[in-house]
Order: structure tokens, then C-alpha cells, then sequence
């Protein structure tokens, strides 16, 4: 059979029998009659001891419960009145039956006053509806219901309420908990106004913004101008990494793994596979406890465009100051030779004339001719590039024969050749027509036959041809069999900066200005010019004009 438990009496009693068998036992007085024996007797005064000893003993320790009791109601009231948040107890009506310090200090009055008062009255006009249906709620479906309210002071300030009650377990009364939640609610608000500021200077930006996901590189958000930029929905566009949009993926990989702040010119990809510079500055932070970066875009192609413009235009600007010195340079050495040439025979003249032979006389007359012819073809060749730099003729092209049209450009020149001993042929169909400015033609004529003239040997000839070729074009050619070039010569012909300008096989002097008045007409004609040579051979001087109006 199992031995039953011992009982808190059966301890007791326990306890009480051992301090009993520590005294001296009692000595009945002997003559005394009894209806008990002795035995019985001595049984029944240590029965009535230890009843007694059981007795005091539970005495203390009630007394020490007690002790422990107090103590624990003395904390628990310390905790129900000091607490953060207030404690009311309400009845069914919204009657305050008890209520905390901190409750008291909320509503702004002494605790004792506010028992047995309404607790709606401190409660807003507004939010008095959401309080009585708190509490309906409470009561019927004995649940745990929450509300926010609005509540009053006595000095009128108004202040955001938590409310949060449960039914008492005998059904009477409503345990109410009341946290202030106006700093919350101010901290909410201030997080909601940044959260809207940010939301709308996010949208309305000029630039796109991409939000992305430091650790993935996934695109976490973007704004409306990022859709319209890149051309993507912003379902496409929030599947994607931040290298999908861009030219350089393992560059744009890097920049974010190493975090650079702001990256110059890099290059960007539209859905559509187009191509276009961007300049993207970027920041970091927090969100939701996730490391994120902030990139804002800008499509800088017009800045690249206008950078490229200002970059030609530097280039332009260096173009004529190359010219510039070019001019100076021709006219502080291929004018300043002939005349002083011509005031030193002037000055012979004009001294030693009545010495002079009529021989003498004629040799220098020949002189200062042949000077006077190369000065006029030199001023003639430069106030054409002056007028063709400055604009100021007026391209004119038009339909004509080319080979009469040659006839009458070469015929000045013929004399030149005379004297040389060379001969000039032209071989060109009779009615090879070409559409050409007359008189951009005619000067690029003169100056290639006029050069082919002075390279050439005495008794050698230049031939003027022409043929058509593919492209609705005319090639014509200005061929010689004089001194040639070399490479480099050739290479820098028909560079402004770079002086080429040698003698001719009788000393003529060469400004090498007329080549690149040649290129320049024949280019407004959308031609081009190129030559063949060899030293000792001959040069060959090929360009295209078209054959009709294109």
C-alpha cells in the first residue's frame, strides 16, 4: 500500500512531538483519583502539548507571512503608483474607481479628487465616441481592447492617449492601462513629414534617383524620371541590379563595392540599347537596418556635346592662329624678298643709270617683271584665302564644259611655260561637263598648273586630264615629270602649320598657300584632293568635283 504524503499538521505535529520529548514529562500527583490510568493520563497531556506547541508555531509562521505580505503589498503599491504608464480602474459606466499616481499626474489633478469621477471628461469631444466604444467592447466581448484618444488637462493641453483594458475577473470593472503617446506621436509625424519631403524631392527631381541594395546591387526603388530616362517600367526596372543599366557593368560593380561618391563621365544603357553619358554622385545610409545607396543620374550628353563643340572649336581657333602666323610669315618673307629686290634695282637706277648699258637696262627691266608677275600671283593667292576664310565669296557652283573652261584658266600661264620650254597638254572629252564653282575652279587650276610648271625641267611637259568615275563624280588630274617629293613632304602638304614652300627648278619661289587654297575649294565642292610622287619622277595631283547638281 502507498505511504500517503505527510501533511503541513502532520510536519507540524512532528515538530511539536520533538520539542516535547526535549522537556521533562509531567508528574501526575500520586492519591488522586482518575478515571484514566496513568498511562492514559501521561497520553493525554502530551496530546494537549503538542496541539499547544502546533499551535505557536503556526502562529509564527503566519506572523512571518504576514511580514512577507506586507513587504510585498508595500512594493506592489510602490509599483502601481510610480509607474511610467497610468492605471486606472473603471466600471462599466467609465467611472474612475481607482487610479495610479501617474494616472493622477496625466490628468493633472489630485488623486483622491478624481475618484468616482467620469473618466470621459477629460477625455476630447472628438475622440469621446472612440472611448465609449472601447469600453462597450470591453465589457461585452470580455477581450483585451485597445483605442487612442485625445485627452485634456487642467491647464487645457491636449495630449495623444493609448488606452489598453481588460475586464476584471468578477465582471464589475474595467482594468485600464493609459500610456502618453504624443512624443511618439510628434516623432511619427515629424518621420512622416521627412518621409513625404523626401517622397516629393524624390519624385519631382530632374535627375534620376536609384536606390540601391549595397550588399546585392538590387534596385530597391527609383523615381518617375528614371522610368522615362532609361525607358523601363518600374515593375522591369525594380527586377533589375544596378549593373543592368549600366555600359560599364564591372566598373559600376566596383564604384558600389567600394562606395566612390561621385563618378565623372561614365556610361550608362537605355532598355532600347542606347548608349549615353552619365554623371552620377551617390550617398549611403541605413534603412530598415540594411546598408542602401542612394545614386542620382544625369544624363550629361548635351555637356558632352557642348564640351565636343567647345573642343572643335578650340581646335578651329588653333587652325587660324596657325594661319595667322602663316600670313605673317609670307608676308615677312615671300614680300619683303621681292621688294627688296625691287628698291635695290630702283636705287641702281636711280644712281647709275647715266653708267647703265641699254643691256643692263633690259636685264633688270626682265627682273623686276618676273618679280612683279610673282608678287601678283603671291597677293592674288592671299586675298583669295583672306576671302575664303572670311566667307565672303559666295559659293556658286553651276553647269558647264570643263575642257574650254581649262583653255581659258591655263591661258596665262602659257607664257610661263614658254619660256621654260614646257608644254601643256589637256586631255579631256569635249563634253565632259562637271558642276563646279568657275571661279573656285579656275583658281585651282592655276595653282596646280602653275606649280607643275615650276617643278618641272626645262623640255619637260604637264598634262591636264579628266575622266568620270563611279559616284557621279569627275576626277581630274594635273600630272608633271619634274623633281617629285619625298614622303614627308607629301605628308605635309596641305598642313597650314608646317612650312613646305621650296624653290623651283629656276630658283621660283613657293609659298605652298596655293595648296591649301586648292583643298579648301575643292572640299566646299565635297571633293577631295590627293597626291602621287616620287623624287626625281614627277609629281601627280589628283582631285574630284561631282558631275551634276547632287
Amino acid at each position: 500500500m502507498k505511504k500517503a504524503n505527510k501533511t503541513d499538521s502532520d510536519i507540524l505535529r512532528q515538530k511539536a512531538q520533538e520539542l516535547l520529548n526535549a522537556l521533562t514529562p509531567s508528574i501526575v500527583p500520586s492519591g488522586t483519583a482518575s478515571p484514566f490510568s496513568e498511562i492514559e493520563i501521561l497520553r493525554i497531556i502530551q496530546e494537549l502539548e503538542v496541539h499547544k506547541i502546533e499551535l505557536e508555531l503556526q502562529n509564527e509562521e503566519l506572523r512571518n507571512s504576514w511580514a512577507i505580505a506586507k513587504v510585498a503589498n508595500e512594493k506592489h503599491i510602490k509599483l502601481y503608483d510610480f509607474a511610467p504608464s497610468g492605471y486606472l480602474t473603471l466600471s462599466n459606466k467609465g467611472k474612475i474607481i481607482e487610479l495610479n499616481l501617474s494616472a493622477a499626474k496625466m490628468l493633472g489633478s489630485d488623486r483622491q479628487h478624481l475618484k468616482n469621477s467620469l473618466f470621459g471628461i477629460y477625455i476630447s469631444e472628438e475622440t469621446k465616441p472612440i472611448f465609449g466604444l472601447f469600453l462597450e467592447k470591453a465589457f461585452k466581448r470580455k477581450s483585451k481592447e485597445s483605442c487612442e484618444v485625445m485627452m485634456n488637462k487642467a491647464d487645457s493641453l491636449q495630449f495623444h492617449v493609448m488606452l489598453t483594458g481588460i475586464v476584471s475577473d468578477n465582471e464589475e470593472h474595467c482594468l485600464v492601462t493609459a500610456v502618453d503617446i504624443t512624443e511618439r506621436k510628434l516623432a511619427k509625424k515629424t518621420v512622416n513629414e521627412s518621409e513625404e519631403k523626401f517622397r516629393k524631392v524624390f519624385s519631382c527631381s530632374r535627375d534620376a534617383l536609384v536606390l540601391i541594395d549595397k550588399e546585392t546591387g538590387n534596385i530597391i526603388d527609383a523615381n518617375d524620371y528614371t522610368f522615362r530616362l532609361y525607358g523601363y517600367t518600374q515593375d522591369e526596372i525594380l527586377n533589375l541590379k544596378n549593373t543592368d543599366l549600366s555600359f560599364e557593368p564591372e566598373k559600376t560593380e566596383l564604384a558600389l563595392k567600394e562606395f566612390i561618391e561621385r563618378i565623372e563621365v561614365r556610361y550608362h544603357k537605355k532598355k532600347d540599347g542606347t548608349v549615353f553619358p552619365v554623371d552620377i554622385s551617390a550617398s549611403r545610409f541605413l534603412m530598415n537596418g540594411r546598408e542602401v545607396v542612394l545614386a542620382s543620374i544625369r544624363d550629361i550628353t548635351k555637356r558632352v556635346q557642348a564640351e565636343e563643340e567647345i573642343k572643335l572649336k578650340n581646335d578651329k581657333l588653333q587652325q587660324i592662329n596657325a594661319e595667322k602666323d602663316k600670313f605673317f610669315s609670307i608676308i615677312s618673307h615671300d614680300l619683303r624678298g621681292p621688294f627688296s629686290g625691287f628698291l635695290g634695282l630702283t636705287n641702281l637706277l636711280a644712281e647709275e643709270l647715266p653708267g647703265l648699258t641699254q643691256g643692263d637696262i633690259q636685264k633688270m627691266a626682265v627682273i623686276m617683271r618676273d618679280s612683279a608677275t610673282n608678287l601678283f600671283h603671291l597677293l592674288e593667292n592671299l586675298l583669295e584665302w583672306s576671302r575664303s576664310q572670311r566667307g565672303l565669296h559666295k559659293f556658286a557652283p553651276e553647269l558647264f564644259l570643263l575642257k574650254s573652261m581649262i583653255f581659258e584658266s591655263t591661258h596665262t600661264l602659257m607664257d610661263t611655260a614658254h619660256k621654260k620650254g614646257i608644254g601643256i597638254s589637256i586631255e579631256i572629252p569635249d563634253d565632259l561637263e562637271v558642276y563646279a564653282d568657275v571661279y573656285m575652279l579656275a583658281s585651282i587650276l592655276r595653282n596646280l598648273t602653275s606649280n607643275a610648271i615650276k617643278f618641272s625641267n626645262k623640255g619637260d611637259s604637264v598634262t591636264i586630264a579628266a575622266k568620270p568615275i563611279p559616284g557621279n563624280s569627275v576626277e581630274i588630274s594635273v600630272r608633271d615629270a619634274g623633281i617629285g617629293m619625298s614622303n614627308k613632304m607629301i605628308n605635309d602638304l596641305f598642313r597650314l602649320e608646317v612650312q613646305t614652300n621650296r624653290k623651283g627648278t629656276e630658283n621660283e619661289p613657293s609659298t605652298g598657300l596655293g595648296l591649301l587654297l586648292c583643298k579648301d575649294f575643292i572640299e566646299k565642292h565635297g571633293g577631295k584632293i590627293w597626291v602621287e610622287s616620287e623624287e626625281g619622277k614627277g609629281s601627280t595631283f589628283r582631285f574630284t568635283l561631282p558631275l551634276q547638281n547632287q
